[in-house]
């Protein structure tokens, strides 16, 4: 277990951190488990990302690999947790599960999601709230843009229309996000590194309009992924707008290459300050990609009534430049399960010719 700042990713691995930064309160950082310990049956391979509410583990339950997600200690981070995997559960429950979404798992292995949507576990003096979910292939799209600043105008228009896509969808469950961002994306790619498939893990505040002032605490995103209207305790009100901008974020950075607003080794409130004063880093893209980069423009607008007015008219901006997105191509290849059940087939059918040659054979001797 080592102790990580949230702030500046100053690491301790002995739970002792000191941070010299006067902005990074060490009380703030929470501790983060290793490969190879244990909470309860689960056991964890590594941690996948840090997110200022909670931590994304890869882990095995049961010998089986799965994703866990742990709240950071702290009333809000829990409530957030809990009403997330609540609504993972009703929709599964209801048979609406979202391509983009986790596909929940029960937390423990004598229980079912409708029972226990997420568990609790002691470690080391901390009460620990956390989920489960199916485990798939991918890696966060913070880790890929810091290997590759700048996609394929491609990927970035087809990604950006399946995160949307997801956002709308919880749009039309009467819930909200106000966290997008890179970090909150699980991405991989298919048909010979051709097309892009996302899992959006976190689903941010995850609360309808009329418990939106009461769930909504800034910590949980990170400053420079934060609306402008939402720095005034008396502007957040429950709009899409407000998720079109988180949107047009992510997008402007995957155009640029770089985060919209510069954050690293900054405070909370100069990023703020940023933010609010609309401090973006130049828009390079418009003589290559000029439709493509004013949809960006026009989503990260600093007045929420110039900005496209719901999440599916941003995807249908997109979807209008770029097209759907490839849908995965069928493998030539039966399955593995096809396979077997071929391969069961054939060793009947043989075992009862050979049965039956043999009877044949058995009859002929008796007669002669």
């Amino acid at each position: 277990m080592k102790q990580v700042c949230l702030l500046c990713e100053r690491i301790s691995p002995d739970s002792n951190l000191y941070c010299q930064e006067p902005y990074c309160p060490a009380e703030m950082s929470p501790n983060i488990l290793d490969y190879g310990e244990m909470m309860g049956d689960i056991e964890i391979v590594k941690p996948v990302i840090i997110l200022r509410s909670a931590v994304l583990y890869e882990a095995t339950h049961q010998k089986e690999k799965v994703f866990l997600k742990v709240a950071h200690p702290g009333l809000e981070n829990k409530e957030r947790l809990k009403r997330e995997a609540e609504f993972l559960k009703a929709i599964q429950l209801n048979k609406e599960q979202h391509e983009f979404l986790p596909v929940l798992r029960p937390p423990y292995a004598n229980t079912t999601i409708k029972v226990d949507a997420y568990g609790k576990a002691m470690l080391k003096g901390h009460l620990l709230y956390f989920y489960m979910f199916d485990h798939v292939e991918g890696e966060p799209l913070r880790d890929l843009l810091t290997k590759n600043p700048q996609l394929w105008v491609n990927h970035i228009g087809w990604l950006m229309i399946s995160l949307g896509t997801a956002v709308s969808f919880l749009h039309s469950k009467g819930n909200y996000h106000y966290s997008v961002s890179p970090d909150i994306v699980l991405v991989r790619f298919d048909n010979n590194q051709s097309v892009p498939r996302i899992l959006l893990y976190d689903l941010g505040v995850v609360c309808d309009g009329q418990s939106l002032n009461a769930h909504w605490y800034p910590f949980a995103v990170a400053p420079a992924y934060t609306a402008p209207e939402l720095l005034d305790p008396r502007m957040i009100q429950p709009h899409p707008v407000t998720d079109v901008y988180g949107l047009g974020l992510t997008m402007y950075e995957l155009l640029v290459g770089e985060p919209t607003f510069t954050f690293k080794l900054q405070s909370d409130t100069e990023v703020y300050k940023a933010v609010q004063r609309n401090w973006r880093v130049k828009m390079n893209r418009i003589e290559d990609v000029k439709n493509v980069a004013n949809i960006a423009l026009q989503a990260v607008d600093q007045k929420a009534s110039q900005r496209q007015q719901d999440t599916t008219i941003f995807t249908e901006q997109l979807r209008a430049y770029f097209g759907d997105v490839p849908k995965p191509k069928r493998s030539r290849w039966p399955s593995l399960q096809t396979i077997f059940i071929v391969i069961g087939a054939l060793l009947a059918i043989a075992f009862l010719i050979t049965l039956a040659i043999s009877l044949s054979e058995f009859g002929s001797q008796i007669g002669s």
